[in-house]
């Protein structure tokens, strides 16, 4: 058996019956993106946990109402007892007052109202700041995901592409391969020309095999970044020209766009407010606290009053003269962050302007090589034919043949990659400035 004829049955062995791969949309996989990637959820989840940090922060301004209970009982009872005449001068019951009754039972119902809690407003709002920044995160973690998935789907395309090339260099080669045995058989050309055909024929079944591989490897990447464990297939649309804002557009137009738009700008201000709001806490902690507070209490036995109920209302006022240096501390820490927040988010923002002039140098780049590399394939392809006629009339050899095919081929396997980074460049842009790759 030939070597061709084992790469035949090697190739529809792996092939035969292959399971389905299930198909979608950019859109529709996208959709599926936001509902299942497990990093996104991690992101959402982190926004959920802030918010609840919110309401913590705010429980100190609101009133809380405490209900107790008490079962009591002692090892000894007292009771204050006096002359009738006396304990009714006093307005006490007949029978005199328990002081210490041997059992009790006891409820209680207490109301505190904050009514003047300076440091707590400020907690709040840099729990809010916090909660906002974090869904910043959401977004930016998002933005990213979905920017991230649809370049890997566009690299996916280009490998389906190389697929395409590949089997038709193969289609070449064996044809290559029947075009010399024919000539060696007519005596017309030597051996050597059919083992070269044949060598390249091997060469480019191992092309077509790499290159199926590295498809199914992208579209198992695809699975997973959607929380699948199998394949997808996904198909995206063909882009046309840069939309017309992109052509040409100077930095700073972009710039301007992108710092408006990114949810990391929006989140490195949500830190820098947050940091702000936790100085301004901090020196609120010299600020004296106003609350009241009220109590409605019921028993089984009388109070001394003679009762079996009562209540009670206070007004307590608290003011921290000194606190051993913790609000110091707490001040300095709070100011050092804020300094902090505010040096990371001009960072960001130098870092997102640099990222908007390299992803637009990155686009034009991008469509001067697609440019070239159409230029190169069709050059190829006119090269490759001129050298199979060549061949057939006897003025050429296999060699330039296997040569013109093989360049025809890194001509094609090029041109796809050239059109993948030109989508992808344009989905980098998009990203670059804030925009939804899905839009």
């Amino acid at each position: 058996m030939s070597n061709a004829a084992l790469w035949m049955l090697v190739l529809a062995g792996a092939t035969a019956n292959p399971a389905p791969v299930p198909e979608r949309t950019l859109s529709a996989a996208l959709a599926e993106l936001d509902r299942q990637n497990l990093t996104l959820a991690q992101a959402r989840e982190r926004a959920r946990a802030a918010s609840g940090v919110v309401w913590q922060s705010a429980s100190p301004l609101v009133p809380t109402v405490t209900a107790s209970g008490q079962a009591l009982r002692n090892s000894d009872e007292f009771a204050l007892t006096l002359p009738p005449n006396l304990l009714s001068l006093a307005g006490l019951p007949a029978g005199g007052v328990k002081i210490q009754p041997l059992e009790q039972l006891s409820a209680t119902l207490s109301v505190r109202v904050p009514l003047v809690v300076p440091t707590a407003w400020f907690d709040v709002a840099q729990a809010r700041s916090a909660e906002r920044a974090a869904r910043a995160g959401a977004d930016a973690t998002r933005l990213q995901l979905r920017a991230g998935f649809a370049q890997a789907a566009y690299a996916s395309l280009a490998a389906e592409e190389v697929v395409v090339a590949a089997e038709r260099a193969l289609t070449d080669a064996a044809e290559l391969t029947r075009s010399a045995e024919r000539r060696v058989k007519a005596g017309t050309s030597a051996p050597l020309d059919a083992l070269k055909a044949r060598t390249e024929e091997v060469s480019r079944r191992s092309d077509l095999v790499r290159a199926r591989a590295d498809v199914d490897r992208g579209r198992i990447s695809l699975g997973v970044l959607l929380g699948r464990e199998g394949p997808v297939r996904v198909t995206v649309p063909e882009l046309g020209a840069a939309p017309v804002e992109l052509e040409g557009a100077p930095d700073d137009v972009l710039g301007r766009e992108a710092v408006a738009r990114r949810p990391e700008l929006a989140l490195q201000q949500a830190q820098v407010e947050a940091s702000e709001a936790g100085v301004r806490s901090s020196w609120a902690r010299l600020a004296p606290q106003l609350s009241a507070s009220g109590a409605a209490f019921v028993s089984d036995v009388p109070y001394p009053t003679g009762q079996k109920d009562g209540w009670r209302a206070t007004l307590d006022l608290t003011w921290p003269l000194w606190d051993g240096g913790l609000g110091v501390g707490k001040r300095r820490q709070a100011e050092a962050q804020a300094a902090e927040a505010r040096a990371a988010a001009e960072a960001e923002r130098l870092a997102v302007l640099e990222e908007v002039h390299d992803a637009s140098r990155d686009l034009d780049v991008a469509r001067e090589q697609l440019d070239l590399a159409g230029q190169r394939r069709g050059l190829a392809a006119e090269t490759a034919a001129s050298a199979r006629r060549s061949f057939e009339a006897g003025v050429a050899s296999s060699l330039d043949v296997i040569d013109s095919n093989d360049r025809l081929f890194t001509a094609d396997v090029n041109l796809a990659a050239a059109r993948a980074r030109r989508a992808q460049a344009v989905v980098g842009l998009d990203r670059a400035l804030g925009r939804d790759p899905g839009r």
